[in-house]
């Protein structure tokens, strides 16, 4: 009692000093509230609940801010996909001439088992796509077909075409075949049937081809067969023209069409597209009816491709291309933009020809009627970069270019080592590149009177020996059946390919850099100026979203002249990086550059000796816009 007595009241001063004694003695450092103090809100109501609505509100929030950033995603524009490129857009493809391309047995006739025999060899130069003519039975290898589901019986038994197909799908490789679509021989079963129609079993055939009995009709498309005259191909009696305006001839065709299919093949080259429709005295082209028809067939063959693709496997992809002989300038416009093609054979270099009224006497030689001529073909295609052209390297027959019916190359130009600038032209050209055999060698045509057996053409000099090697008979044949040319010594497969430099080997090195390089293919195309007439540069780029160009920058120079020349370089996208190129390629007769070595350009100038070509790359390091 007493001691409680003794404790008298304190002040506030006296609490607000002992409340400073006990502050003071906080741990030195420390911020905030201590645990003690804390104590006092942990189990507060009002505290509680405040925390627990923070909690959830901070997931609720971060939940909605996840699922806003998922729906950006998914909704936002997406940028276009790389679409990855059709096989025929990069291939290189071989027309063979296959009677004179390779004999196994021996007969003196090329035949399709040589063909497999020789497939190693295209297969080392680069070549990805074998393109056999002829090569349905047909009479005297020509369009006047006998039987559309048989191989020629000269250049093997049927089963002979399985073995072809195999063999080159085993090599890596694709099969097109030639497929006229309009014309028959007149020993066709349908044409036989078709003109004993009145007989009951083949009443149906009636209306397979055209028939009729007027008065006055033009000759060069009607020929008399008993009362009655039929209509075929212009001055050609012996093919007989299918009438596609008959829904059986056309369910007919397609049905041929899907048997190749089946078998494996992996494109048609469509001939004779020019008569699927006329106008109504048969003598022109129905350009319009043309292209509609066309259409259909493509969708026929993409709808049967895809329907019989096994299952798990992806459908086939089939290339449909065709050739446009005849054809005008609004006429090809219409068939490019209604056609909807995968490719079409360019024919227009068929003009360039040494001594010509293209290519001038006075100009010397082909540099500037290609220059010309690659200038408004490059432009046409700008204008429908849909559809990829397909480029053949034999120029001058009138609507023929590259094929066993042309000229060869080195014989229209004049000069083997002008055969091989345009070569390499070809091969930095966009779209995809059909060679015709041994042009890849510099092989001339044969003698005037030479005559090759079953030709109706009789003289055919483009159609020569395959020249394989330097023994007796070129490594053709071991009969001389057909014609060999009297170079083969010198000029032929074997020793070009053995060479460190040659036709061939500069062939095979811009083959193979186009299956490397989509550039090549794919990519923007960009014409130099001409100088002195015969010389010019032509670039190839790939361009980024600015309109830039981007990656690397290949640029092909090439000289026609007899003298030397300094190719201008001022106008190349990038100039800035001329100083590190390397070269890729050179022409045969160059001595001074090799490919891969390192030349400095900065001067923006190139130097090429006479009937010399280089092709060279340089990276586009800098965004620089193009003028």
């Amino acid at each position: 009692m007493r001691g409680e007595a003794e404790r008298a009241p304190r002040s506030a001063s006296e609490e607000m000093e002992e409340s400073a004694k006990v502050i003071v003695k906080r741990p030195e450092g420390q911020v905030g509230l201590t645990a003690t103090e804390l104590e006092e809100y942990r189990n507060d109501p009002c505290w509680r609940t405040l925390r627990l609505v923070l909690f959830w509100l901070f997931w609720i929030l971060w939940i909605l801010l996840l699922l806003l950033a998922l729906l950006i995603v998914i909704f936002s524009p997406k940028c276009a996909p790389k679409m990855a490129p059709n096989w025929w857009q990069s291939a290189i493809a071989y027309n063979v001439w296959v009677p004179s391309f390779s004999d196994s047995d021996g007969d003196g006739v090329g035949d399709v088992d040589g063909l497999i025999s020789k497939l190693d060899n295209l297969r080392k130069t680069g070549v990805q796509t074998v393109w056999p003519r002829p090569f349905l039975l047909s009479d005297g290898f020509s369009d006047a077909i006998r039987d559309f589901r048989a191989l020629d019986s000269k250049l093997g038994v049927n089963t002979d075409a399985e073995k072809l197909i195999e063999a080159v799908h085993a090599k890596g490789m694709k099969l097109v075949i030639d497929f006229p679509l309009t014309t028959t021989s007149l020993e066709h079963d349908w044409f036989l049937r078709s003109q004993a129609a009145s007989k009951e079993e083949n009443k149906d055939y009636a209306q397979y081809y055209t028939w009729s009995g007027k008065a006055g009709l033009d000759t060069n498309f009607f020929s008399k067969l008993k009362d009655t005259s039929y209509f075929h191909k212009e001055g050609n009696p012996k093919a007989p023209v299918l009438n596609w305006d008959n829904a059986h001839v056309k369910m007919a065709v397609l049905d041929e069409i899907s048997s190749w299919i089946f078998r494996g093949v992996d494109g048609f080259h469509l001939t004779g597209i020019e008569y699927l429709a006329r106008s109504p005295n048969f003598t022109r082209p129905n350009w319009k009816v043309v292209a509609e028809t066309i259409s259909d067939i493509r969708n026929h063959v993409e709808t049967f491709a895809n329907e019989s693709a096994k299952e798990g496997q992806e459908p086939k992809k089939i290339i449909v291309f065709a050739s446009l002989e005849g054809s005008k300038e609004k006429d090809k416009r219409r068939l490019v933009s209604d056609l909807h093609l995968n490719s079409l054979v360019n024919y227009e270099l068929t003009n360039v020809e040494k001594n010509t009224k293209i290519c001038h006497k006075n100009e010397g030689n082909v540099g500037l009627c290609t220059y010309e001529i690659l200038a408004d073909l490059l432009m046409f295609h700008s204008l429908h970069d849909d559809v990829i052209p397909a480029w053949e390297e034999s120029l001058s027959f009138p609507f023929q270019f590259g094929n066993p019916f042309v000229s060869r190359l080195a014989s229209r130009v004049g000069s083997r080592r002008h055969a091989e600038l345009l070569l390499m032209v070809q091969l930095m050209l966009p779209g995809s590149n059909a060679f015709y055999y041994g042009d890849e060698l510099g092989m001339r045509n044969l003698p005037n009177d030479t005559k090759v057996i079953d030709n109706p053409c009789q003289i055919a000099g483009q159609q020569g020996a395959m020249q394989w090697d330097d023994s007796a008979g070129a490594g053709f044949s071991s009969k001389a059946d057909v014609p060999i040319g009297s170079d083969y010594k010198n000029v032929n497969w074997q020793r070009q390919y053995n060479d460190e430099q040659s036709s061939l080997k500069t062939f095979a090195r811009l083959s193979k850099l186009r299956q490397r390089d989509e550039t090549l293919t794919l990519g923007q195309t960009l014409m130099g100026r001409i100088v002195d007439g015969s010389a010019f540069t032509m670039a190839r780029f790939m361009k980024g979203d600015n309109q830039t160009a981007v990656g690397t920058i290949y640029v092909i120079g090439v000289n026609f002249s007899p003298k030397e020349v300094d190719l201008p370089l001022d106008t190349l996208p990038s100039l800035t990086t001329l100083g590190k190129a390397m070269i890729v390629a050179v022409s045969s007769n160059v001595e001074d550059l090799s490919p891969r070595e390192s030349v400095d350009l900065s001067s923006k100038h190139f130097h090429l000796g006479p009937d010399q070509g280089v092709v060279f790359r340089y990276t586009a390091e800098k965004v620089v816009p193009l003028n």
